[in-house]
């Protein structure tokens, strides 16, 4: 189990907060938990959702987990998996279907917004992402990123 966090910086009205990109191959990674936290009152009718990605776009920052983000400090991921987080220069292409329900967060500074998937976790194949995205057109103020994943 990886757990990576990092601080997405206000993303643009209806785009990219923050993506889960696998670059391997052949390794499959399964998302099981993915949590934003703004620092600061998200605008009222906020609307967030999970998308998947099949190109990377240009994330304005990226985290790379190594040995310490593993839950025992076993191994880096194999996979190469990447945190990328907002303002996107470049968007990820998105797939078509949304993923989930939409979540509002209530608001306030520290209002969150979380998908908890125990059991299997959404599979993210090789070469594609997860993106989490606003759906509403409304900006994103800065926000604190939380992922935990998988590797099959």
């Amino acid at each position: 189990m990886v757990i990576v966090r990092g601080r997405s910086v206000n993303a643009s009205t209806g785009n990219a907060i923050a993506q889960v990109w696998n670059p391997h191959s052949s390794i499959r990674i399964r998302l099981f938990q993915a949590c934003v936290t703004f620092a600061s009152t998200p605008t009222a009718g906020r609307t967030l959702l999970l998308r998947r990605s099949t190109a990377r776009g240009t994330p304005g920052s990226t985290v790379t987990p190594d040995i310490d983000n593993h839950s025992e400090r076993a191994i880096a991921p194999p996979s190469g998996m990447l945190l990328d987080l907002a303002e996107f220069t470049v968007q990820p292409t998105f797939a078509a279907a949304f993923l989930g329900p939409s979540i509002e967060p209530a608001g306030g500074t520290g209002a969150a917004y979380m998908y908890d998937l125990p059991r299997r976790g959404i599979a993210i194949p090789p070469g594609t992402g997860l993106v989490m995205a606003d759906s509403t057109g409304l900006l994103v103020p800065t926000a604190e990123v939380v992922v935990t994943v998988g590797e099959d």
